[in-house]
């Protein structure tokens, strides 16, 4: 059977809301928000890898945006729990693509706390026969490596499905040798799982 590679953010899980950013933009108080909101994506990857601990990232974050004062712990709490909510329609198919014997995997851009947190509220994740989160391998998408990784912990060999909303980690992805489509939604999403064997 073919293995299938799952990005966890827009595809299994929920990205963070319009609400949940403007809470942690009310928290932070920026004096701009146009500079926080690129310092905060500027210095992502990094985090994501685990380059950045939570401190520096979020220090490294408030001098870039001219913020005085930051309170890590706040700022991590409300970062964090913003990207733990999954999407059960979505979680549903894949464990019943697990009981049907398939190799699954995730593949996903996540910091350190927002993991630890993620696996704590879904033990569902141990039913995947990987989960491959940059901050474990120092490596994130679109980054060849991390594609190599992923399929070295499906099990390699085989045809390697895999599911991004992001059309740069897709074409990454495809670059990298893998069956990749982009993710736009759940019936999309089951064409394609239907001429999968």
């Amino acid at each position: 059977m073919a293995q299938l590679l799952f990005d966890m953010y827009g595809v299994l899980m929920r990205p963070a809301t319009v609400q949940s950013r403007e809470q942690l933009e009310s928290f932070i108080a920026p004096p701009s928000p146009a500079k926080f909101w690129e310092a905060y994506e500027e210095l992502r990857p990094a985090y994501d890898v685990g380059e950045l601990s939570d401190t520096h990232y979020w220090e490294q974050v408030a001098a870039l945006a001219g913020i005085a004062e930051c309170d890590v712990a706040g700022a991590v709490e409300i970062d964090s729990s913003a990207l733990v909510e999954s999407d059960p329609e979505i979680v549903e198919l894949v464990l019943q693509l697990i009981a049907r014997e398939h190799a699954v995997g995730i593949l996903s851009n996540v910091p350190a706390t927002a993991a630890e947190l993620v696996r704590a509220k879904h033990p569902w994740l141990e039913e995947c026969a990987a989960v491959v989160f940059s901050c474990d391998i120092g490596v994130s998408k679109p980054d060849p490596e991390a594609y190599a990784v992923a399929i070295d912990a499906l099990g390699g060999g085989k045809a390697t499905y895999f599911f991004d909303d992001c059309a740069d980690n897709v074409t990454a992805a495809t670059k990298a040798g893998l069956r990749a489509h982009l993710f736009t939604g759940v019936n999309a999403l089951r064409g394609v799982l239907a001429d999968v064997s």
